[in-house]
């Protein structure tokens, strides 16, 4: 059955693949992006044309709340409801922690955690109304292991996770489900969408150290070496499959990694027994079932 899909962050990535990917089996995409008049206008136009009438572009800034909530009163408006909800829209900011001003990451955090609940505020009163309807809220692996240089984006990704499983605890009586989805490392995620700390200047008092950016794209470069470069389109299809799946039977968290989804998988399990444990303690283990 066809259904209405909002998905943010389409320009490119894993937003214009999983728009493609819902398109070409019969569901209707309004996908958002910044700037549809310039910079993006080529990749607004080859949506449209993709989507056959299934795709309509909407400009929307994921920063601004007025800018949001006009983007989802037009989907609404022009389909009637929502029954997904795919916040993809993020970006990287990369460096040293100290490198990084505290504007940078405050917008780190604006566009990869608040971008996201503005979103749902905006969308989340016609779902809950209608008692039906999915959030699927693009996370990381980055959102569960740690590594140096991508403090900023990690911690997004942590406080992204903890916003999302609150939401999907809140949200369960309502009828509308939540799931993250995890992706691992894909080439075309590396070097799009990142911003690297604006203040080059404090590296230089970590020796060698200070060039821990190159030495992790390197790392990058050597694991999308060879023939098994993992392909962006597992998310995309990952994405399908929960929009697709029968309500009641989504998992909370699905993992798109070939390289090192065994490590995330192992602690998503560890961390749904101690919240099972914890909610039961406190009567509402049922939230976590």
């Amino acid at each position: 059955m066809s259904q209405n899909v909002f998905v943010t962050g389409t320009n490119s990535g894993f937003g214009r693949l999983i728009t493609l990917t819902l398109v070409k089996k019969g569901h209707t995409v309004f996908a958002t992006m910044r700037d549809i008049a310039g910079r993006n206008a080529t990749a607004a136009a080859e949506l449209t044309k993709a989507g056959e009438g299934r795709v309509h572009v909407l400009e929307m800034a994921a920063t601004d709340d007025a800018s949001v909530n006009k983007a989802v009163a037009t989907a609404l408006e022009k389909a009637g409801h929502l029954d997904v909800v795919v916040n993809n829209a993020g970006y990287a900011s990369l460096g040293l922690e100290e490198t990084l001003t505290s504007e940078e990451l405050l917008r780190q955090y604006d566009v990869n955690v608040v971008g996201p609940h503005r979103v749902l505020r905006a969308a989340l009163p016609s779902m809950r109304a209608r008692g039906k309807g999915l959030v699927v809220q693009i996370s990381s692996g980055l959102g569960r292991v740690i590594f140096p240089v991508m403090g900023a984006y990690g911690s997004s990704k942590f406080a992204l996770e903890a916003l999302s499983e609150a939401y999907r605890y809140e949200l369960k009586a309502t009828g509308v489900e939540l799931a993250l989805v995890q992706p691992g490392a894909f080439p075309t995620e590396f070097g799009q969408k990142v911003a690297v700390g604006g203040d080059q200047e404090r590296a230089k008092g970590y020796g060698p150290f200070a060039n821990a950016v190159e030495m992790m794209a390197k790392s990058f470069e050597q694991m999308f070496s060879g023939d098994n470069v993992p392909n962006p389109q597992l998310v995309a299809d990952a994405v399908l499959a929960l929009v697709e799946a029968p309500a009641g039977s989504r998992p909370a968290r699905v993992v798109v990694d070939p390289i090192s989804g065994q490590a995330t998988e192992a602690l998503n399990k560890a961390h749904a027994e101690v919240q099972k444990h914890l909610l039961s303690g406190m009567g509402m283990g049922n939230l976590a079932d």
